[in-house]
């Protein structure tokens, strides 16, 4: 914990984070710790159990979510998405990845809800460097904070794929789609969904996609990382960033499947510990082993390895760096499958995910490890996570 400690110190003073939480679970042992401020001035300090927008940390608790309900028979992982939501019948993909948006063929499949859970489905970001990205944000997919969910997916189901599904993997919206399907078998909201399956059964008291008025004081400040002065800064607003997507704290109606909740390190740890065993602190399965073990396995064929993301300001220099280099994808994470030059401490079969503005998760079940990571810095120096990661990895006993 000294080293983790003295290496945040270390990028604070560069200027290249302003605070940052997080909370180990080793065994028995937990290990809470809070550094740094909520400003950049330095006015404010960081306190421990604030609130964070956790991004895609949103997705592993919806795809765990889909996963229950699977084993209760609302849906199976071969449905085609179209059984649920008829729009997306008869989709076109782009005839090429590289083709523009009206040179189109018929798909020779519909995507299933399989591969929503693997971002094989065809979907695409709004900040990925493609045609189909560009009509995204031309129809400024995800950028109200007011629209439905499902108005949010009649609206992708107006567009075509960017590719057979099942034959690329490529990080998007998918699980978005998944969410409202879920919506759709139950005929009920998200969030109640999760609470009922998840939140309330975890005693994750904090975790929701609104945050009442009297804890605003609470939520964390974002900013975000220029790499060339390498430092902090306020936020740029600019096309084809995620940051546009609509992400308000007080909108009670509000829900989405790939972002959109805010949680605690102290509330997002309890969902990254159940993740060893599937079980909540009383030892009531939430799943049974065998879905936990295919969620974090890789479910990916060879030809689709290996995995990455990257959008349209990604600089592939002599600095570039894969940091899923060596990872698999099971059912909702990223999955280590051999060590690489950029990863030569991880553990086989550690998994877990990040989110945008650096929050970020582990999970090691052999050594009985979880760690939550919460820090709100958009395009964060990634050192700062590689230095958090190595320093549990190399000192675990």
């Amino acid at each position: 914990m000294d080293n983790i400690r003295l290496d945040f110190q270390k990028h604070i003073d560069a200027g290249r984070c302003n605070g940052a939480e997080w909370i180990i679970n080793h065994k028995n042992n937990t290990y809470h710790e809070v550094i740094g401020y909520n400003d950049l001035v330095k006015n404010n300090k960081l306190n421990k159990n604030s609130y964070y927008r956790i991004w895609s940390m949103t997705k592993p608790i919806v795809c765990f979510a889909a996963m229950q309900l699977i084993e209760k028979n609302f849906l199976s992982l071969d449905d085609t998405i179209d059984k649920y939501l008829p729009n997306f019948k008869n989709l076109k993909k782009l005839k090429l990845l590289t083709s523009k948006l009206d040179d189109t063929i018929k798909v020779d499949n519909s995507p299933t809800v399989r591969q929503l859970l693997q971002h094989t489905a065809g979907f695409t970001y709004n900040s990925s460097n493609n045609f189909l990205a560009e009509a995204y944000e031309e129809k400024k997919l995800f950028h109200s904070s007011s629209r439905s969910l499902e108005e949010e997916i009649e609206s992708i189901s107006g567009l075509p794929l960017l590719y057979e599904p099942g034959s690329e993997w490529h990080y998007s919206i998918s699980i978005d789609i998944l969410a409202r399907i879920l919506e759709v078998v139950t005929k009920d909201k998200l969030l109640n969904i999760l609470k009922e399956n998840i939140f309330y059964p975890l005693e994750m008291n904090e975790t929701n996609f609104f945050i009442s008025e009297d804890k605003n004081k609470n939520l964390v400040e974002t900013f975000e990382y220029n790499s060339v002065n390498s430092k902090l800064t306020d936020l740029t607003l600019g096309t084809r960033k995620l940051i546009l997507y609509g992400y308000p704290a007080n909108n009670e109606n509000y829900c989405r499947g790939g972002h959109g909740l805010f949680s605690t390190a102290a509330d997002y740890i309890k969902f990254a510990t159940m993740l060893i065993n599937g079980k909540d602190k009383n030892a009531k399965p939430l799943v049974n082993m065998e879905t936990l073990q295919s969620m974090r396995c890789n479910s990916l064929d060879r030809n689709l390895l290996p995995i990455e993301i990257t959008s349209t300001n990604t600089i592939k220099d002599q600095n570039y760096e894969n940091d899923l280099d060596g990872y698999g994808w099971g059912l909702g994470f990223r999955v280590l499958m051999n060590n690489t030059p950029q990863n030569k401490f991880g553990v086989m079969g550690e998994f877990g995910w990040s989110g945008y503005a650096a929050t970020y998760f582990l999970v090691d079940p052999i050594n009985d490890l979880s760690a939550v990571l919460m820090m709100q810095i958009l395009d964060a120096e990634k050192n700062i996570k590689k230095d958090f990661y190595n320093n549990i990895f190399k000192n675990i006993k």
